[in-house]
C-alpha cells in the first residue's frame, strides 16, 4: 500500500492569512474549493485541510508516476466529510484521512482501490510536537518513526534506519528494505509520519543510496 502524508502547523506565522500572497487561494484551489472556503465559518482550518489533502495525495501520485509535479489545483478535493476526503488527479483517485486539533491538521492519503477499504491493512500514522525551537525536524521524525515501526515489526528500533531512495523515505534493516511504504512530513512545531505494508520486489530489496 502506497501512502503519503502532510502536516500543517495552524499557528505557524507562515500559515496566518496575513502572511499569504493575495492570490494564494486562487493559485492553490479550484473554483469549487474556493467557494467552500468562502462559505466556511472555519476558513483558516479548512484552507489548510484542503492543502494537506492535496500534498498527501501528491506524495502518493509521485510514487506512482515520478514525472508528476505539484500543481495544487490539479489535485481537486472532493467529497470532504468529517475526517475524510477524496482527491482527484490524473494519476488516480486518492482516499485521504484528515485529523486535526486547534494546533495542527494532518492528512494521510492512499490510492483508492476498487475493493472495499476493510480488505486492506490499516495505515499507521502519528503526529508529534518538536521539543524546543532548536530541534531538527528531519532527524526527529526519523527517530520517531523508527521508535514506532521497530516494535510493530518485532525489530529493535535503534537498528532500523531511514534512508532516501530518489527522495522517497525507505526503512532499512541490515541494509535491506523493509516491506513498508513510508511518508514523512514536518511543518512549524510539528512532525508527522505514516506507513502501510507493501510488497518489495526481490530485485529492490537490497538498497543502494541514491
Amino acid at each position: 500500500m502506497l501512502v503519503g502524508n502532510d502536516v500543517v502547523d495552524l499557528r505557524d506565522p507562515q500559515s496566518s492569512p496575513e502572511a499569504l500572497h493575495a492570490r494564494f487561494d486562487e493559485r492553490a484551489f479550484t473554483a469549487e474549493e474556493r467557494e467552500a472556503l468562502s462559505a466556511s465559518v472555519s476558513r483558516h482550518a479548512l484552507r489548510w485541510a484542503f492543502w494537506a489533502a492535496k500534498e498527501s495525495a501528491y506524495k502518493v501520485a509521485k510514487k506512482l508516476d515520478p514525472t508528476v509535479r505539484f500543481f495544487p489545483r490539479d489535485f481537486a478535493v472532493r467529497r470532504m466529510t468529517e475526517g475524510r476526503a477524496v482527491v482527484i488527479h490524473r494519476a488516480g483517485l486518492f482516499d485521504v484521512r484528515l485529523d486535526s486539533t486547534d494546533d495542527w491538521v494532518c492528512a494521510v492519503a492512499t490510492i483508492q482501490a476498487a475493493s472495499p477499504p476493510a480488505t486492506h491493512a490499516p495505515v499507521r500514522s502519528g503526529v508529534a510536537r518538536l521539543e524546543g525551537s532548536s530541534a531538527d525536524p528531519s532527524r526527529t521524525v526519523r527517530e520517531l518513526v523508527c521508535a514506532a515501526l521497530g516494535p510493530w515489526m518485532n525489530l529493535p528500533p535503534e537498528r532500523v534506519r531511514i534512508a532516501a531512495d530518489g527522495g522517497v523515505p525507505v526503512a532499512l534493516w541490515r541494509g535491506r528494505r523493509l516491506a513498508v511504504d513510508l511518508s514523512l512530513a514536518h511543518h512549524g512545531r510539528f512532525v508527522a509520519w505514516a506507513w502501510g505494508e507493501c510488497a518489495i520486489p526481490e530485485d529492490q530489496r537490497g538498497f543502494v543510496a541514491a
